[in-house]
């Protein structure tokens, strides 16, 4: 008799204040700030910072041109021929696509360690198998994919 009276005290109080979670945060959809956004606006960055490195939320890639870059450096973007410039190019995109999936106040559609909208898988392993990848094809195809989301429409 308590489990069933404690069961539907938390029934009650789910529906009476809504699903579990912040209340700021807005459902999975179809917004995205571009990286110049996040470049200029780190005062709304969550769960990372500028000095963030880029290898401790996602790899370093097989060129190692990435090793030590933080996030600020990551999207100030950069490019280049071979394997090298497509992981910078990446790089940049995936940052700010990691910084939407971050902010509660964004209906971003991917998210970081869980499927997203429409079948995307999570954000940090597409790009890790990327940039692991060593293929340039694969890398550039996904910072398209990645830069249209980021193009959303920036709402903040």
């Amino acid at each position: 008799m308590r489990r069933l009276v404690i069961a539907l005290a938390m029934g009650l109080i789910a529906t009476i204040f809504g699903a579990a979670g912040p209340a700021s945060a807005v459902e999975i959809g179809h917004e995205g700030c571009t990286p110049g956004y996040w470049k200029n606006h780190t005062e709304d960055w969550q769960e990372a910072r500028p000095g963030t490195l880029f290898s401790d939320r996602f790899n370093a890639g097989t060129s190692g041109v990435l090793v030590g870059v933080t996030f600020q450096q990551a999207l100030s973007g950069g490019g280049g021929s071979g394997v090298a410039g497509a992981e910078r190019i990446l790089a940049r995109a995936a940052t700010a696509a990691y910084l939407n999936a971050a902010h509660e106040g964004l209906g971003y559609p991917w998210r970081r360690h869980t499927q997203g909208l429409d079948g995307r898988q999570a954000l940090v392993p597409t790009v890790q198998s990327a940039l692991l990848s060593g293929d340039r094809q694969t890398i550039l195809a996904l910072a398209a994919r990645l830069d249209a989301d980021n193009n959303l429409g920036c709402p903040l």
